[in-house]
């Protein structure tokens, strides 16, 4: 924590460190508590940074670059993410010179939580007072790295069986929401490894930036995922895995079968359950969240979601629905997360890739940050 000048006058630097049992730095920059250039390494070590309760001056300050006391100095020094929380005066807030600063700064990449319709400390009431505790809490807590140190395995795309030596089925699925979910997850601090299946070109080349293992069917999957698994602390199976494969005919079946057969059957057998098969052979703290792609209305997609993850013996089941305009191949998703003994937590519809933060922060906040 450091307090700004003004900020002293509300709260003391002793009540600050009594709660937070840390060193509050002083406002002044040549303060003989400071060690050398400590603005620099203290604006290298932090993650986020929170002003709480920005007043109009401090905004005023950031949008011109001043560097005038300790706070100013780390965040001209800071390349990460930093959120505003500001607090004034309803009328101050509306004025117009204060609103040209809050939109230079939003331009500049700053993230503003509030102000808030409420009373303020004059007693007057608007827009101005200082956002919610929690929501505050939220937001910030999602520039955290979550996952620092976790080793997580993403199965991503579809998966296709054979039919003969020119033709294969195979699943819808474009491998959009998974590329997201990788995404994300390093950015929240995690080793990702991607199982990646027969996606279109395009979206293959995304993925170029994690190591990856490859896959077509189904015998071919079952070999990588097990490898993979042992060397994960996370799987996050997102592949659109076939529930069966198909023996393939050796030969290609061209229309001379179909003049003296009215229809073509086919071989088909049950492939592993490998969900399943993963969540009884993990070690104590490693997690499998599984993935359900479900047809019909919301309540019977939940429930059958819900009994998917308990038959699996999975941490968590997310579920989406195949409904026109959401779900595989599509851009946009809806979501439910399944916990045992949770209520599901909905959250969508939106485009995937606003998505993917939600859902792991959702999956995730209470995973122990490795050191």
């Amino acid at each position: 924590a450091v307090l700004t000048r003004s900020a002293c006058e509300f709260v003391s630097t002793k009540v600050l460190e009594t709660f937070t049992e840390n060193h509050v730095a002083s406002f002044d920059s040549f303060d003989p508590a400071h060690f050398a250039t400590e603005h620099i390494s203290a604006a290298r070590w932090a993650d986020a940074f929170l002003i709480y309760g920005a007043t109009a001056n401090f905004m005023a300050k950031l949008a011109t670059g001043m560097g005038d006391d300790f706070l100013s100095l780390q965040l001209l020094a800071f390349e990460g993410p930093v959120w505003i929380a500001p607090a004034m005066n309803p009328v101050m807030w509306k004025n117009v010179a204060v609103q040209e600063n809050f939109e230079k700064l939003k331009a500049r990449g700053y993230h503003f939580l509030g102000p808030i319709h409420g009373t303020v400390a004059c007693g007057e009431s608007g827009v101005g007072h200082v956002a919610s505790i929690d929501e505050i809490a939220s937001a910030f807590a999602s520039e955290v790295p979550y996952l620092q140190g976790q080793r997580v395995l993403i199965s991503v795309g579809p998966m296709r069986t054979g039919i003969d030596p020119v033709r294969y089925l195979q699943n819808r699925s474009s491998g959009i929401m998974g590329l997201e979910l990788a995404r994300e997850a390093k950015k929240a601090g995690a080793e990702v490894t991607v199982l990646l299946g027969p996606v279109e070109d395009a979206v293959s080349q995304q993925f170029r930036d994690f190591k990856t293992e490859r896959f077509l069917g189904a015998q071919d999957y079952e070999a990588k995922l097990t490898k993979s698994f042992e060397e994960s602390d996370v799987f996050l199976s997102l592949a659109a895995v076939l529930d069966f494969s198909v023996d393939e005919n050796k030969e290609k079946i061209g229309r001379d079968f179909f003049r003296s057969h009215q229809e073509l059957k086919l071989s088909v057998k049950a492939v592993p359950d490998f969900v399943a098969q993963t969540a009884a052979h993990k070690r104590p703290k490693q997690k499998v969240i599984a993935f359900a792609a479900e047809t019909g209305t919301e309540s019977e997609i939940i429930k059958r979601a819900t009994r998917k993850m308990s038959e699996k013996g999975v941490d968590a089941m997310v579920a989406n629905p195949v409904w026109p305009g959401l779900g595989p191949e599509a851009e946009r998703n809806q979501l439910w997360v399944l916990k045992p003994g949770a209520e599901p937590v909905g959250l969508g519809p939106d485009l995937k890739s606003e998505l993917a933060r939600p859902l792991l922060m959702s999956l995730f906040k209470d995973v122990p940050i490795k050191s």
